[in-house]
């Protein structure tokens, strides 16, 4: 078996066809699912979606895109909310100085006190980090250092990055944009990354591999990415599989199937 560790099964994208978009994945063999929450809304949509599927878990996160619109009630709430629920982690959750409304210091100050909710709940978290590795790694080590268990998702970053990532005790995880032909570099960086420190993911709908581009990606495409990965670190993907799966199962505290 294999997890997706990071998706969004209840956005709109899935709408017309999500139960077969989740039999799909779980006849391949990806029988775990985790949807990651983006904002209040979206956090207890994922609560709904892993009551009424089994193999599916779900976080609580407020996105980086969201940061200019948190206000002291949305922290209370989210916070409130992670108590009563109690989820898998919280995320996503971090810093996008990319593509997003909200400024860096604004960004930095929702990416705190989100940060500080999962201590509070020893909870793991999955951090968001598009070209902002620096003031995210300071900020995650300055807040949680050996007390905050996390995963940098979609990492894409190089080799340096990675190694400071997870000289620190955090973990990367990749998705099916290692296999964009643009994409060289990141692969080696995922070839090279040490198999205990990584996980996968396909951030559903978002970033289909490279033979579907254009088009919506699931969680069934993991196993495409887990074939690709394979084969760039010259291993089985039975191997890779279950090293990831281990790992994932570890980190978010899953039933051992």
């Amino acid at each position: 078996m294999i997890v997706d560790t990071h998706c969004h099964l209840f956005f709109d994208a899935f709408d017309p066809d999500r139960e077969a978009v989740i039999n799909r994945a779980k006849e391949l063999g990806v029988k775990y699912m985790v949807n990651v929450g983006t904002d209040p809304e979206a956090n207890q949509q994922a609560l709904d979606l892993s009551k009424q599927y089994e193999g599916l878990f779900w976080t609580a996160g407020l996105h980086p895109h969201s940061s200019h619109l948190a206000t002291e009630e949305t922290f209370e709430e989210i916070r409130q909310f992670v108590k009563r629920e109690k989820p898998s982690a919280i995320g996503e959750i971090g810093l996008d100085y990319f593509k997003s409304e909200a400024s860096p210091e604004i960004q930095k100050k929702v990416f705190t006190r989100m940060l500080r909710i999962a201590l509070e709940d020893k909870l793991p978290v999955i951090v968001h980090s598009r070209n902002a590795f620096k003031d995210t790694f300071d900020i995650l080590k300055a807040e949680g250092g050996e007390n905050l268990k996390g995963v940098m998702h979609c990492f894409s970053y190089d080799m340096p990055e990675l190694e400071e990532l997870v000289k620190s005790g955090f973990l990367a995880s990749f998705t099916c944009n290692v296999t964009f032909k643009n994409a060289a570099a990141l692969l080696e960086v995922a070839k090279h990354a040490p198999l205990d420190k990584i996980m996968l993911e396909t951030d559903s709908p978002y970033l289909a591999p490279q033979i579907y581009r254009g088009k919506r990606n699931e969680p069934s495409c993991l196993v495409h990415l887990a074939q690709v990965l394979s084969e760039a670190r010259n291993i089985s993907r039975e191997t890779l599989e279950a090293t990831t799966t281990k790992t994932a199962i570890s980190f978010f505290n899953l039933p051992v199937p």
